[in-house]
Parts: C-alpha cells; structure tokens; sequence
C-alpha cells in the first residue's frame, strides 16, 4: 500500500491552494490550520520551493480518542519537476501502526473522504 495519495495538477500553484481550500469544505471538513512552508522559511532566509500544507478535519469532530489517531489529516501542495502535486497520507497507515484500536474500517470512511478532497481539488483547479 501506498502511503500517500497523490495527484499531479494542471493549473498553478496558487490555483491549486485556492481549489484545496474550496474542496475541503465541499466535502464536509474544514481547514484548522494552513502553513505556507516555503513563506516561513523564505522570510528566514531558506528558500525553498513552494510548499503549503493544510491540516483538515471533520466539521463535527468526535471527542473519541480512536478519531483522534486519524486527525487532523494533513494535505499538502507542493511543486516537483515543473508541476504542482496534491497529496495526503492515507488515514489508513495510521490504523496499521495502531492495530490494537480497531481503526480499520474508520479509516477507511475517513481516507474516502481525503481521497475525494484531493481528487476535487485537482478536477478543480483544472476547469
């Protein structure tokens, strides 16, 4: 198994965080927090290249600790090779390292949804 999902885009970075952000919602989880990687460290003096990750959850959050091993799922976009890539890690590897806690099929519910995120944001940017 994969550990991350991944899609190559088409439109332009800004463009793809704009549609990142627009298919979060769609899909029912919201943004808690955004962190432009490349703007930190360029402020700093270390360039890089551009990279923001967003750390999204369920609007409704379940207080339950087995949840919590899931979320936030972090989804990131970043440029390689001259495109931009959308990606996550499946919420299902989380649930391999903890096979004690039953996660399986809540990961699973929870990676269709980062999936489809990551999918409508690509389609997304593309139109």
């Amino acid at each position: 198994m994969e550990y991350a999902y991944k899609r190559v885009g088409s439109e332009s970075f800004d463009s793809t965080v704009d549609a990142v952000e627009r298919s979060v919602g769609r899909h029912g989880f919201v943004v808690h927090q955004c962190h432009d990687i490349h703007k930190r460290l360029a402020a700093k003096g270390f360039p890089i290249r551009p990279l923001v990750i967003f750390e999204v959850a369920p609007e409704a959050e379940s207080p339950e600790e087995a949840i919590s091993l899931l979320l936030p799922v972090r989804v990131n976009v970043y440029e390689e090779g001259g495109s931009v890539t959308v990606s996550a890690l499946r919420p299902s590897v989380f649930a391999a390292i903890f096979p004690e806690r039953g996660l399986d099929e809540l990961a699973m519910e929870v990676e269709k949804v980062v999936v489809a995120i990551v999918d409508g944001a690509v389609d997304q940017s593309a139109t």
